[in-house]
C-alpha cells in the first residue's frame, strides 16, 4: 500500500531472489545429530529481493522487481502475492528447467533464526535480465541484495549508475562476495557481523561508528550498519550518525534487515533527507520483528508513521 502522504512517490527497482520460506518454530535449534520437536510450521513468501520489494512498496514507493522463479506451484504462488502487493513483476522470468528458490528457516524461542538457502532459479538470472529490467522501468533507486550471480550483479549496478539511479547494495546473504561490486555502489548496507567480515583485520573489533568510517575510507562509498536492538549507524557524506531503535518485543527476526533495506530505499527515492529515511527504516525493521514470517511482518506506512509519532528520536 503506498504512503499517500509522501511528498513524492519515487520508483525503486529491486534485483534479487524470490523464495518460499519454510519456517519451523522450535524452543532451540538441534545440535549435530540431534532431533528436536518443533512447535509449528508455516509457509511464507520470502527471498531478500522479494522481501525488500514488498518493504519498499509498503513504504510508499512504486516498485519493480527483477528475479526468477521455477515453473512450479511455489513460483505461481509467489508471483500472485507480489502482484497483489502492487509490485510490477514484468521483469520476473519463469524457468522451466529449475525449481523456485527455497529457504529452510528455524526460529528459536526469543526470535533468533537459522537459515539454509537454496537459490534455485535465482542462480539463472542473467546480465540481460537485469539490464532489460532497468531499460523497462528506470528507477530513482536501484536496490540489490547480494543474491544474483556476480556478472549479473555487476551489470545491474553499472547500468543503474549510467541511468542516474542511486545504487544501494545489501551485502547479505554472502558478504564475502561483494568486494568486486563495491566500486559500482553508492550506499552499502551491512549488519554488524557483515561489517566486521568486510573490514580490515585491524578494524574488525572496533566500535561500529568507527568501523563504518573505516569502511567508507577503504571503499569510498557511504555505509549503513544495522545493529538490531541498537538501531543503525551510518557514515554518510562525511558524517556519522546513530539512529536508536524503539523498544519492541521480538517474536521473529526473519526479514527485519529486508524491511530496513526496502524502507530506506523507498524514502530515499521520495527524496527525503537521509537522516529521516534512516529513522523510517529503523522503525520499519523494529516493527518487523514483532510479527512472525518475513513478508507478513513488513509494516505498512501507516504503522511506521504511527510508531514514529510515539517515539522521541535523537540521532547522534
Amino acid at each position: 500500500m503506498p504512503d499517500e502522504s509522501a511528498p513524492r512517490q519515487g520508483r525503486v527497482l529491486v534485483a534479487g531472489a524470490i523464495n518460499t520460506d519454510l519456517v519451523g518454530s522450535v524452543e532451540r535449534a538441534p545440535a549435530g545429530g540431534e532431533t528436536v520437536t518443533g512447535r509449528s510450521f508455516e509457509i511464507f513468501g520470502g527471498g531478500k529481493g522479494a522481501n525488500q520489494a514488498v518493504a519498499a512498496r509498503r513504504s510508499g514507493a512504486e516498485v519493480s522487481l527483477v528475479g526468477a522463479v521455477g515453473d512450479d506451484d511455489f513460483g505461481t504462488q509467489r508471483e500472485a502475492e507480489l502482484r497483489a502487493e502492487g509490485i510490477d513483476i514484468s521483469s520476473v522470468v519463469r524457468r522451466v528447467d529449475v525449481s523456485s528458490g527455497v529457504a529452510l528457516i528455524l526460529v528459536e524461542e526469543g526470535g533468533e533464526n537459522r537459515i539454509v538457502y537454496i537459490p534455485g532459479a535465482t542462480s539463472t538470472i542473467t546480465e540481460d535480465d537485469v539490464v532489460e529490467a532497468l531499460a523497462r522501468t528506470p528507477p530513482d533507486v536501484y536496490l540489490q541484495p547480494n543474491e544474483l550471480p556476480l556478472e549479473s550483479a555487476r551489470a545491474g549496478l553499472i547500468r543503474a549508475g549510467e541511468r542516474g539511479a542511486l545504487r544501494i547494495l545489501n551485502a547479505a546473504p554472502d558478504p564475502k562476495d561483494v568486494d568486486p561490486l563495491l566500486e559500482y555502489v553508492d550506499i552499502l548496507i551491512v549488519n554488524a557481523g557483515e561489517a566486521r567480515e568486510l573490514a580490515a583485520p585491524e578494524d574488525a573489533t572496533g566500535a561500529l561508528p568507527n568501523l563504518a568510517k573505516r569502511l567508507v575510507e577503504r571503499h569510498g562509498i557511504d555505509v549503513v550498519i544495522t545493529a538490531g536492538v541498537d538501531g543503525a549507524i551510518a557514515s554518510y557524506r562525511g558524517e556519522v550518525m546513530r539512529v536508536p531503535a524503539p523498544e519492541v518485543v521480538a517474536v521473529d527476526t526473519t526479514g527485519a534487515g529486508d524491511a530496513f533495506c526496502g524502507a530506506l530505499a523507498a524514502r530515499l527515492a521520495s527524496l527525503v533527507e537521509f537522516e529521516e529515511a534512516m529513522r523510517w527504516a529503523v522503525t520499519a525493521a523494529s516493527l518487523a520483528v514483532t510479527v512472525a514470517g518475513a513478508q507478513p511482518s513488513i509494516p505498512l506506512a501507516d504503522a511506521i508513521r504511527e510508531k514514529l509519532r510515539s517515539q522521541a528520536f535523537h540521532c547522534t
